[in-house]
């Protein structure tokens, strides 16, 4: 192996590896470094090529490419570390000077801004149509715009509820009204001690915000004229959300990381809601817990958002690196890429078959995460979304604080919801 560190601003490249191994299909003595290869609809050429790719981490992504080269011999990947958030960014001003990756990764909620500038097209059909059958739905559809992926969602995550084992016992609430019940003899005011604490975002509490059947954009969440600020379900939905009180009756502003999943993570309250993102800080602080779906709440089992980071091929990639970009993206959530991501990473794979997989299948934790999984609906990619963060999150802080009525805060969301859209050059009339 041979690296060749070159230090940006951004981040450190690696010069990432080649190998002699076969494709999978030849044996090989019969490989010809000229050979055309179909690939799920795609011509792949077997003559040697380079290929630039963006992931988050360094360990997973050498561990990735040591296995692809192993499987592809002609084909040299170079490795620059780049945060997925910040990828899209740099991307849109590296692609088109043709300084940018092949292959770059990023979050479902950035998924609208890829496609609506420009950044990434369409996925081959016959790539597609295999994927569909491969990965979890939910995560399919947050790369899908009109009817076509355009990425292929490699990491799967959602919230759950996360249990210290010494705090609460040995078994998981299974209703929240065992939780406020539990909460009745544990919460103490005067000494800050909780029964549960997680954070106030919109992301953290949809569960409660949609458990009497609001839907944001609507059923197929794809319509931003149907945002439902003003809708009943959305109040019924806010009105239980408010009920969470009586677990931690703090004010709005001292709700955060420090004051939920941190207190958790040094063993300080029993209960959070988290996502897989928490697993190794909490294994390495040794507190003894274990993750579960989200309680009913009367009798109704709450429904999260399903994130997950991405992959996309570049729309200003080469004919024959987006090929062979399309194989790698295609190794990524292959069985073997799955176990690499769960060796390296801890995550979850977005494979519908991961309870089959070596190393995540006794994996309970993830396993523990998994159970939620089936009680989700994908994050909304149109754009109105980033019209949709703030007002929400108004709401929250305006009906915790009782600084207006439920109704209040839901036409003032509304109002801000149009404003918002105007400025953003979208019709705001409906």
């Amino acid at each position: 192996m041979k690296k060749l560190f070159f230090l940006t601003s951004f981040a450190v490249i690696l010069l990432a590896l080649t190998a002699c191994a076969y494709d999978g299909r030849t044996t090989p003595q019969e490989a010809d470094l000229g050979e055309t290869i179909h690939f799920y609809g795609v011509e792949k050429t077997t003559q040697p090529v380079e290929l630039l790719i963006w992931l988050d981490n360094e360990e997973w992504a050498m561990a990735m490419i040591r296995a692809f080269v192993n499987k592809y011999p002609n084909v040299t990947v170079l490795f620059e570390q780049m945060g997925n958030v910040e990828a899209r960014a740099h991307m849109q001003l590296d692609g088109p000077s043709g300084h940018g990756a092949d292959i770059f990764a990023f979050p479902h909620d950035q998924v609208s801004w890829a496609i609506s500038d420009g950044m990434i097209e369409p996925v081959p059909m016959e790539l597609q149509a295999k994927w569909q059958s491969e990965l979890v739905p939910a995560a399919v559809e947050t790369v899908t715009h009109n009817g076509r992926m355009h990425a292929v969602p490699f990491q799967v995550e959602n919230l759950a509820l996360f249990y210290n084992r010494d705090l609460w016992g040995p078994a998981p609430p299974r209703t929240f009204e065992e939780i406020f019940e539990f909460a009745r003899s544990h919460n103490n005011p005067a000494t800050n001690d909780w029964t549960m604490v997680w954070n106030m975002d919109p992301y953290h509490v949809f569960p409660w915000f949609s458990i009497a059947g609001w839907q944001l954009f609507g059923p197929n969440m794809n319509d931003y004229t149907l945002v439902g600020f003003e809708s009943p379900e959305l109040t019924r939905g806010i009105e239980t959300f408010l009920t969470m009180r009586g677990l931690f009756d703090l004010p709005i502003e001292d709700i955060n990381f420090n004051t939920g999943e941190e207190r958790f993570r040094l063993g300080e309250i029993p209960l959070t809601i988290t996502g897989p993102w928490a697993i190794n800080d909490l294994k390495e602080n040794g507190v003894n817990f274990g993750v579960t779906q989200i309680p009913t709440i009367g009798g109704v089992q709450p429904i999260s958002f399903s994130g997950n980071i991405n992959a996309g091929v570049s729309s200003f990639a080469s004919p024959t690196n987006r090929a062979w970009a399309y194989a790698f993206l295609d190794f990524m959530v292959s069985v073997e890429g799955a176990v690499i991501l769960h060796r390296y990473m801890n995550q979850m794979t977005s494979r519908l078959d991961r309870e089959q997989i070596p190393g995540l299948r006794d994996d309970p934790h993830l396993l523990g995460l998994a159970e939620q999984t089936p009680f989700t609906v994908p994050m909304p990619t149109i754009s109105q979304i980033n019209q949709v963060w703030g007002p929400w999150g108004d709401i929250i802080n305006f009906t915790w604080n009782n600084e207006l009525t439920v109704r209040q805060a839901q036409e003032r969301a509304m109002e801000s919801y149009r404003m918002l859209l105007n400025i953003a050059g979208h019709d705001n009339t409906f």
